[in-house]
């Protein structure tokens, strides 16, 4: 097993404030630093309402979804698993594509949709997953999670067909985002996020014990069943958080557990510690690169976490395969 370097964390949190401050100085109009401060001033507005919420959103949703990812992987036992493929997201767009299709009018409501929907989505696999095997193994979760999926992307399809209208609206918040985030968006689901991200650092040893088999765990203290109902309802609350106001942003939970594990190996502690690093500087370059490399025009970044994240993901099912 690797040793972490304590370079490792002091280079990652100097890569997290370096991206950060460029992303707050980036962008199609170039500010002003004798006026940023100036209230009222068209540089202190991009600043502070824009561009400001705009990164602190995409380092919430980095540090989020990256928890989510290593927290379903350990739940699960499985290194491909993440909120995408458990039924998080689909449960999240179906709420918001039902709101657009119903009640197109109360947009300013999606977030809580989203939310509520995620919700929704992880208390279903929850009660299939309970209902075949009491929770008792990490298959029945992963299965339970791939079937709630699927029906509510089936439910996507059907509002999809049945109303065209609701599409536009959708595609914005299925390819994830950061380009209408505001202030208010962010203020419940950051307390969400960082009392769920301080409460896995607390799940550590629990994590270090499920690896090594429920019998083994149990020899140590610990319930493998209530370890993995405490680890997904975390990754949950995690991911839900972070849909409400990033959309579908794919890919995060996936890939960075996996750059945490080839550079610290595989000690919880050291792999929560490093998703927490990692994942906001992914999330703010995708954002970064998606409003500069086409400026003035923007991609989300959700696009480039994808152009990121397949490839990834082939390599892994092929280094599996060997």
């Amino acid at each position: 097993m690797k040793k972490t370097r304590p370079w490792l964390y002091a280079v990652l949190s100097i890569l997290i404030i370096l991206v950060f401050f460029v992303s707050l100085a980036a962008g199609s109009t170039v500010l002003d630093p004798g006026m940023i401060f100036l209230t009222g001033s068209p540089d202190s507005l991009i600043l502070f309402s824009i561009r400001l919420p705009r990164t602190a959103a995409a380092a919430l949703a980095g540090l989020a979804l990256a928890l989510s990812g290593l927290l379903v992987q350990s739940a699960t036992g499985n290194p491909l698993a993440s909120s995408n493929i458990i039924g998080i997201n689909s449960g999240a767009g179906f709420a918001v594509m039902l709101i657009l299709s119903l009640a197109p009018s109360m947009f300013g409501i999606l977030p809580l949709a989203a939310f509520s929907g995620a919700l929704a989505s992880a208390l279903l696999v929850f009660l299939i997953s309970g209902c075949v095997s009491s929770l008792s193994s990490a298959s029945s979760l992963i299965l339970s999670g791939v079937a709630v999926n699927a029906f509510f992307n089936a439910l996507i399809s059907i509002v999809t067909n049945l109303d065209p209208d609701a599409v536009s609206g959708y595609s914005a918040f299925s390819a994830g985002g950061f380009a209408l985030v505001s202030w208010s968006d962010l203020v419940i689901p950051s307390i969400l996020i960082l009392l769920a991200s301080a409460s896995s650092f607390l799940m550590t040893g629990a994590m270090d014990a499920l690896l090594l088999g429920d019998e083994i765990a149990s020899s140590l203290g610990y319930r493998p069943r209530k370890v993995r109902i405490m680890l997904m309802a975390l990754s949950c609350l995690l991911a839900a958080s972070a849909v409400s106001f990033c959309g579908l942003l794919g890919f995060v939970g996936l890939v960075t557990p996996h750059i945490a594990r080839f550079l610290t190996g595989g000690k919880s502690v050291s792999l929560i510690s490093v998703c927490a690093l990692a994942g906001p500087v992914l999330v703010m370059l995708a954002d970064l690169l998606g409003r500069t490399l086409f400026a003035p025009s923007e991609l989300p970044a959700g696009i480039f976490m994808a152009l990121l994240g397949v490839p990834f993901f082939i390599i892994l099912l092929l280094r599996r395969r060997r």
